[in-house]
């Protein structure tokens, strides 16, 4: 069983994966094809500089399994961000977040 400190963060790195995919999901630049836009898991399994499958980045986005760092940097750098906006988008995660996502995760298991 996961200590409540490492659900927490599992939870807030789940939280700002999500928040970062969203960003490309709604970024209308048009200078990029649609097609070349990391906008899915897949994308960003395919977009990794290393062999990433998508179940590993689902587990990610889950909140539900520990992912290593190095996992979490491949999928950051896959969607064209870096650190600094992951830890940017991090640090602004409120407990109501954690809340809401958890509140989220229940309701999409039943």
């Amino acid at each position: 069983m996961y200590k409540e400190s490492e659900k927490i963060i599992m939870l807030k790195v789940a939280i700002t994966l999500r928040l970062l995919l969203s960003r490309n999901k709604n970024y209308a630049d048009l200078n990029i094809d649609k097609d070349d836009l990391v906008n899915s898991y897949e994308k960003i399994a395919a977009n990794s500089s290393a062999d990433i499958r998508k179940a590993t980045v689902t587990n990610a986005f889950s909140g539900t399994k520990k992912s290593t760092m190095v996992t979490i940097i491949l999928i950051v750098e896959s969607m064209g961000f870096n650190m600094e906006d992951f830890g940017d988008q991090y640090d602004k995660i409120t407990e109501k977040d954690i809340e809401e996502f958890k509140e989220y995760i229940i309701k999409s298991k039943s």
